[in-house]
């Protein structure tokens, strides 16, 4: 009797194990969200690292000190990862945020997408790896897209230039991932 409970449950289990799986299998959206997950994770992990081995700031009412730590801590980052590409964190996660982006941009009157980026120059590029730049607006994803987006830990955020999603390290002002294929034409 026992060898017989034991044997349903090993069944039970390897079923729950299977269907798992193969739910995983059926559903490629909740597998690039798992995925997308994970590397926003690793990125955290590998910025506190870094971030432990600077200097904290003490309490200051000194901007430069601030900008010095900033800066410091986005060029460790950059160095650590300077064969990031753009994509390597949104992965295969990117399709379905493009679709969510095209499906927003299509809602919004031609004054809402004139609104957005207005502040924004012409033919700005943004790249992983490089500071965002200090004499632009930071420009905030509109509320209605965001409560679409995937949740982010509170060290990183997203933020929009000309439809381009971007992946901000808060604490180092640099863009840590960009999602490809967006248009970047002004808005119309």
């Amino acid at each position: 009797m026992k060898l017989l409970l034991h044997s349903l449950l090993v069944a039970a289990v390897v079923g729950l194990a299977s269907h798992d799986l193969q739910a995983q299998r059926e559903n490629p959206f909740a597998a690039a969200m798992a995925g997308f997950q994970e590397r926003v994770k690793a990125y955290i992990s590998l910025r506190d690292k870094i971030a432990g081995t600077l200097p904290e700031v003490k309490e200051t009412n000194d901007p430069a000190k601030i900008s010095a730590r900033e800066r410091a801590l986005g060029i460790a980052i950059a160095m650590e990862r300077k064969s990031a590409n753009a994509g390597d964190i949104f992965g295969d996660l990117s399709p379905y945020l493009q679709r969510i982006i095209d499906d927003d941009w299509r809602t919004r009157s031609t004054a809402d997408r004139k609104a957005l980026f207005e502040e924004i120059p012409p033919g700005l590029k943004l790249v992983v790896n490089q500071p965002y730049p200090t004499t632009i607006p930071l420009i905030t994803v509109p509320a209605k897209l965001l409560a679409r987006l995937p949740t982010l830990p509170e060290a990183v955020e997203y933020r929009l230039i000309e439809r381009r999603l971007l992946l901000r390290d808060r604490d180092a002002n640099l863009v840590i991932d960009v999602l490809g294929g967006i248009p970047t034409t002004k808005a119309k």
